[in-house]
């Protein structure tokens, strides 16, 4: 199709309200088109995104409508809806798709039609609607119909895996920020737990881990501690423009509600783009180019971070440790209290070479236990300037409430996992191999909710799993 006809294909799918404008146009090298229309202040907006024969792929309607429980639909009733829509769009798919499941989200139920092989789903493969209460579709992503893998003709044996684990599984007594969202945890916050840091998926047809990601904690790691905190340290007030180092030179551009978080973003005065792009990256560079961003918590009015997009070059030369002095002053005077709880982590490639920046992650400690949280700040070696800076995620108090005695011991809670572990079948994509190809793999979970394991709780034995 040509661009025209992608448009009129764009605006025949979704009801356009008249105060929208486009945002973005952007055509990608595999023949794609991708349309966003907004709002003035962009908390609303609609995407879509097309094939070059003018298929839709993907569908975003964010909005700020709020829906009673009155008027919700059944499951039944928004499943029908979503299965006329895929139709609507794709009319053989149901050959080759079939319904799997549905999530409940925040404000909507997604749908998910996947491709099976062995009464397994393809991962990515497929596609999923969302749908919300009123019956409104307002998210689509179609992954297409994959070649289905070729199906091991022996499988290794559940008592063969528990085995393996008997002997390769380890536990790490860590505290760690759980959310609600993300756990099944009955409050957020930090909690001490044992971390299941084996890696457990095998491959289905041999006894034999599996690594899609190679995962960069798993190399060791070293930690010094910070210097110590000057005994006659004065408290002054600043004001977040002061710590940031915002000036007369530029101005506030917006401010955007981020939940718990306010966003405000800055820019240099009477900056203007050099041209009307309307491709993802003249998006972003809009969103982004020279600006100085920063996150506020709504509950404290603290300062969580900031980054400066805005490149500042000086005269100077700073040396790392001269930019580490830097970082030092700059985390004593903005987060005093929390300074005696952390300490530096040592990374390898510290060595003095040509770049403008040194970073700097002191990751949190408390009682023997570290690496809870991080806090991270980038120092600009030509001017001595923080350029990013990245704070603590934790409560002072909060953390004083948490045990570093665990009541249950490591062999206690292995036995826990042990009893508590089963292993399921998974079609796993091979992300590494240039042709699209899928593995089946077995995937330690938790027996009754068939939910990864992820932590044993130290306190209480219970297992923890992920919900996503």
């Amino acid at each position: 199709m040509q661009k025209d006809e992608l448009k009129k294909r764009a605006l025949s799918i979704v009801s356009l309200p008249n105060h929208y404008k486009l945002i973005i146009e952007d055509y990608s090298e595999d023949e794609r088109v991708m349309f966003t229309w907004a709002n003035e202040q962009q908390d609303e907006s609609i995407t879509i995104e097309l094939d070059g024969t003018g298929h839709l792929i993907y569908l975003s309607i964010e909005n700020n409508d709020t829906v009673s429980v009155v008027d919700s639909l059944s499951i039944e009733e928004m499943r029908k809806i979503t299965e006329q829509f895929l139709l609507s769009h794709y009319p053989s798919a149901l050959e080759d798709l079939a319904f799997s499941k549905v999530k409940e989200l925040s404000r909507v139920d997604r749908f998910y039609f996947e491709q099976m092989v062995m009464d397994l789903p393809l991962e990515q493969a497929g596609c999923f609607v969302d749908v919300n209460a009123f019956g409104s579709i307002t998210g689509f992503r179609y992954y297409g119909v994959k070649t289905s893998p070729e199906i091991p003709s022996q499988l290794v044996s559940k008592e063969a895996l528990m085995e393996y684990v008997k002997n390769a599984l380890a536990l790490q007594l860590e505290i760690t920020n759980l959310s609600s969202d993300v756990y099944n945890v009955k409050k957020n916050g930090l909690q001490l737990v044992y971390e299941i840091t084996s890696f457990l998926h095998f491959k289905a047809d041999a006894l034999e881990p599996t690594l899609t990601v190679i995962h960069d904690e798993n190399e060791p790691e070293s930690y010094v501690a910070l210097p110590p905190s000057p005994a006659n340290l004065k408290v002054n007030d600043f004001t977040m423009e002061e710590i940031i180092g915002i000036t007369d030179e530029l101005e506030l551009i917006r401010e955007v509600d981020r939940g718990p978080d306010r966003g405000i973003v800055w820019r240099k005065r009477n900056w203007e783009m050099n041209d009307k792009d309307l491709s993802i990256n003249g998006f972003f560079k809009m969103q982004s180019e020279d600006t100085v961003k920063a996150i506020i918590s709504k509950k404290t009015g603290k300062l969580n971070s900031f980054a400066w997009m805005h490149k500042r070059l000086g005269n100077l030369q700073l040396s790392q440790e001269a930019c580490y002095q830097k970082a030092i002053d700059f985390l004593l005077k903005i987060i005093p209290d929390y300074y005696p709880y952390l300490q530096r982590l040592i990374q390898e490639d510290e060595e003095e070479d040509e770049r403008e920046t040194e970073s700097f992650i002191f990751p949190a400690h408390y009682q023997g236990i570290s690496n809870f949280d991080m806090v991270i700040v980038v120092v600009n070696r030509t001017t001595g300037l923080i350029d990013y800076f990245r704070g603590p995620n934790f409560n002072l108090d909060e953390l004083s409430q948490v045990p570093t005695v665990p009541a249950i011991s490591t062999e206690k809670a292995f036995r826990q996992f042990l009893e508590n572990v089963d292993f399921q079948l998974v079609w796993d994509k091979n992300y590494d191999d240039e042709i699209e190809s899928y593995q089946l793999v077995y995937i330690a979970c938790d027996r009754h909710t068939r939910l990864p394991i992820r932590y044993i709780d130290a306190t209480t034995g219970e297992i923890i799993v992920s919900n996503v």
